[in-house]
């Protein structure tokens, strides 16, 4: 990741007005990539032992230790019923969605569906635009065009953040 420090991350992370933005930080320092995020539930977490039960596509699973900070994090996005787009610092012209009930940790808004003039009704491709979205909204409201590479990037081992 080219100049993109766990610093940096742990900055934005704190930072994200929103749950739902500040999960997907989490869980790319934690080594979860970002189509596994898209299939991760609300029930995906065990609380109490810290165990995310990801899966991908295939309906693989693969069980990951995460950190007490995910975990209160993954449940504050899944508690998150309004976003909060990231269009100016000043408070009063910030703009709110509903975010759509759903099982899925990542919730999406009715503006998530619309692509290209079109409707996208796979679920599945729906939370994946939006992981995508609101990482190229986090790297322009923060000047860090380097979160747009937490796209196709994988954090090493020992880059994984543990705070």
């Amino acid at each position: 990741m080219p100049n993109l420090t766990l610093e940096k991350l742990y900055f934005i992370e704190r930072q994200c007005l929103n749950p739902q933005d500040a999960i997907i930080i989490r869980l790319l320092m934690e080594g979860v990539e970002i189509h596994e995020m898209v299939y991760l539930k609300k029930n995906s977490l065990d609380v109490s032992i810290r165990i995310l039960t990801v899966k991908d596509s295939l309906g693989q699973k693969r069980f990951l230790k995460v950190s007490e900070r995910c975990a209160e994090l993954y449940q504050h996005a899944v508690k998150q019923t309004h976003y909060c787009f990231y269009n100016d610092y000043d408070p009063i012209h910030r703009k709110f969605v509903t975010l759509k009930d759903s099982p899925y940790l990542i919730r999406v808004c009715l503006q998530d569906y619309i692509a290209n003039e079109s409707m996208i009704i796979e679920i599945d491709s729906v939370i994946l635009r939006t992981i995508y979205t609101r990482l190229r909204s986090l790297a322009t409201f923060f000047s860090l065009p380097q979160i747009s590479y937490l796209t196709t990037v994988r954090l090493d081992q020992e880059q994984k953040a543990f705070a």
